[in-house]
Parts: C-alpha cells; structure tokens; sequence
C-alpha cells in the first residue's frame, strides 16, 4: 500500500505501545463529518503549534484542545514540537519523553470524536538532527513523517522538516522524503484539487527567499528548491510553528504563514483559524481570550 493510499484510508484510532499505554496515531482522519457537506460550502480548520510539553504545562494543551473542540474545526493540525524533548539523541530522558507523550495524546483524545486530528513533527520530538532511532520513537507514538490528507476537493500534504534542515544523521529518510515530495506534487490529487496546502514545523524563510540560514528557517538550497516544486504544483498556503511567534512572508504567489504558540510564545497563547473558500483561504490567529465562540462565515 502506498503511503498516500495508507494516509488517507487509516483512521485515527487507539493502540497500545510498550511501556506507553494508550497513544493515538496520527495517520489520518477519522470517519467524520465535517462542515464541507455541500460542493462549495466553505469550511475551516485549526492550525496550532509549538504545545512542546512540558516545556509549557498540560493545562495549556488542555486549553487548546478543549477551545478547538468547542469551535467544530473541519479538522485540527498540530505544526511540529508535540513534546519538549531534548534537541540532541544523547541527551534525551527517554523516561520523561514517553510521560510526555502520554501526556500530549491522552489530553488530545479528549477532543470530540467527530474532528479529526493530525501531528506533524518538530526538532524537539524527532531532534535537531533526526537519527533512525528518534524517527522510530516518533512514528510508534504519533504516526507517519510525511503524508497527505484531502477534505473534499482540497489537498493537504505534511512535510517532516527537520530532514531537510538536517538529514546528516538519516540520509535515506530525508532523500525518501524528498522523492516522495516530487512524486506527490506530481499527481493527478494535486492537479486536480481546488487548493493545495502544505504543513511543516520550520518556517520556509522568515523575510525572504533568499536571506542567510539561520536556526529558525530552511537552508537555502532546500528552501530554493521546495519553493520552485510548490510553485510550480499550485500550492499556495504553507503552515509552519518553530518560531513561537506569528510571522508572514509572501514568496512569489505563495503565503509562508508562522503560527505561534498554544504554550509558550511571543505573542498571546492560542492558535490559528483557517477558512477556506472556493476560490481562497484566509486565516486569522486568535489568543485564548480573543477567540470567537462561533466561526463565522
């Protein structure tokens, strides 16, 4: 089964891990309705980023899902840094990692059933330099690195960034993603979907293109040649944390969002809502007590 194929008929459901409990898998959406009951209806959904547990508190988290459910999102994603793991394999506290873990996904199965519910990994749950065995940790606890997911004639696809701002230590990882991003971008899902969205934890760039590499944004190799393939596929919305603050670059034809924290940031606690149109997405991020208590349209 292809990953995509596999991504799109997998449903998000309980399993048990060693030494974990009960963990949920991100693989995909859930049997759910959603908003988008008529051709053109629109409809929208929940960016979040950075709760990076325990770094900030599981109140904060609890606060998050506990909002997002209220508001009835066609579907939550979570951009990157789940957890507030260590940025190096050495020093990681594998103990803690899985209390964290179990802490993050117990909190986010209390989300109402009918939402589905997508992780996408960052630095401080796969390391600032991913290696096989954080990867492996990552997936038996939160499920695949890449994949696409679709709500109705939209296309979503999920990028694992931290292989392509550092794939030193799991070469073959980030080259399958890689080739996988150009086949996708490739298919006929793309070519006939009505918009085409990207997820990934860091930021593409924070001002520009072109500007020097630095912690925070994608080398500029990568990040030149990610642009060009999304360009050239019609994407035109990316999503990203890592930042801990909300930032907006226009990159040719395609807007670089940077959602902020739901637990520790420069701007107020919260997260983003997206709205997507027929013929446009626009998206606004709300504190927690800026949020409305209903999206309107």
């Amino acid at each position: 089964m292809s990953n995509i194929t596999e991504m799109q008929s997998n449903r998000r459901e309980f399993i048990r891990t060693a030494g974990l409990g009960l963990v949920v898998l991100a693989s995909g959406a859930r049997a759910a309705k959603t908003q988008a009951t008529k051709p053109g209806e629109p409809y929208f959904f929940i960016q979040m980023a950075d709760p990076q547990l325990y770094w900030s508190s599981v109140a904060s988290w609890k606060r998050a899902i506990d909002h997002a459910g209220a508001l009835k999102p066609a579907f939550v994603v979570v951009t990157g840094d789940l957890l507030n793991c260590a940025g190096a394999v050495a020093k990681r506290d594998w103990k803690k990692d899985e209390q964290r873990a179990k802490d993050y996904l117990t909190t986010a199965a209390t989300l109402d059933k009918s939402i589905p519910f997508y992780n996408v990994a960052g630095n401080h749950d796969v390391c600032n330099t991913p290696t096989p065995l954080t990867l492996e940790w990552y997936t038996k606890r939160f499920g695949k690195l890449w994949y696409t997911f679709n709500q109705g004639r939209d296309f979503f696809m999920t990028i694992e960034s931290d292989l392509i701002k550092n794939p030193k230590g799991a070469p073959k990882a980030s080259a399958a993603q890689m080739a996988w991003i150009k086949k996708t971008l490739q298919s006929d899902a793309v070519k006939k979907a009505r918009h085409r969205t990207v997820f990934m934890h860091h930021p593409i760039c924070l001002k520009t293109p072109d500007e020097k590499d630095q912690y925070f944004n994608l080398p500029l190799g990568p990040r030149t040649e990610l642009l060009k393939l999304f360009a050239q596929s019609g994407v035109r919305t990316v999503f990203s944390g890592h930042l801990h603050r909300n930032n907006y670059v226009k990159a040719g034809d395609i807007d670089l969002v940077t959602t902020s924290s739901t637990g520790r940031g420069k701007d107020p606690l919260g997260f983003r809502i997206v709205k997507v149109y027929p013929d446009r997405i626009d998206h606004k991020y709300y504190g927690f007590e800026d949020l409305p208590k209903k999206v309107k349209f």
